[in-house]
């Protein structure tokens, strides 16, 4: 009997205006997309438009939802929000700029830049919890469309933090992946074993 491939395309929001400020954006700074990030996703959506996709998830927050319509439009699909999807809660550090935060929380800061894996921003997530309930929400979706290719939009501390968890490897290779802003990351899971096929495809966004 052969087994059954799943295959989420885990799409990193396209970008916004604090993308571009490097402000620390959790759920209480929601921008929407930028002129640059309409067309990013604008690519997106033309890139996956030729393939099977069953069904599009999104975080509930509205820079990934705005990239999900665009990407849902080519499909006629509803796009479902699921709250598992959301970027990690960043607590007192949500709207900060770097230099903010590493003036308010010094030590706080360095093992973040050092190795995030352990912290919890004050009022906020650690990486686990939002591991946790990734993890979660992946499972769910795969569940659901077994034998399909599904889409999910969401964030890049969450994607980074589904590839640790298919690569079977601790939240502290967080650091060494990169996730830009509607990049691509393709993972395909089989009698319930994960296979990171494609990180961080950017080529829809590369202009000749």
């Amino acid at each position: 009997m052969s087994s059954m491939n799943t295959t989420l395309l885990l799409v990193r929001h396209a970008q916004t205006p604090s993308n571009v400020t490097r402000q620390y954006m959790g759920w209480t700074i929601d921008d929407e997309l930028s002129d640059q990030g309409q067309w990013q996703a604008h690519r997106l959506s033309q890139r996956l438009s030729r393939l099977p996709i069953a069904a599009i998830y999104s975080s509930p927050l509205r820079r990934a939802l705005s990239t999900a319509r665009i990407v849902a439009s080519a499909h006629s699909l509803p796009v479902e929000t699921v709250e598992g999807l959301g970027e990690m809660r960043l607590g007192a550090w949500e709207g900060l700029f770097a230099h903010e935060i590493a003036a308010s929380y010094p030590e706080l800061w360095r093992m973040w830049r050092r190795d995030p894996s352990g912290i919890q921003m004050p009022g906020g997530e650690s990486l686990a919890q939002v591991r946790e309930r990734a993890v979660a929400a992946f499972k769910q979706i795969v569940e659901a469309n077994q034998g399909s290719q599904v889409t999910a939009v969401t964030h890049d501390v969450v994607i980074r933090l589904l590839v640790a968890y298919c690569l079977d490897v601790s939240t502290a290779i967080y650091r060494r992946l990169q996730v830009d802003n509607a990049s691509l990351t393709i993972v395909v899971v089989s009698d319930g074993n994960c296979r990171l096929c494609t990180l961080n495809d950017t080529a829809h966004l590369v202009t000749h």
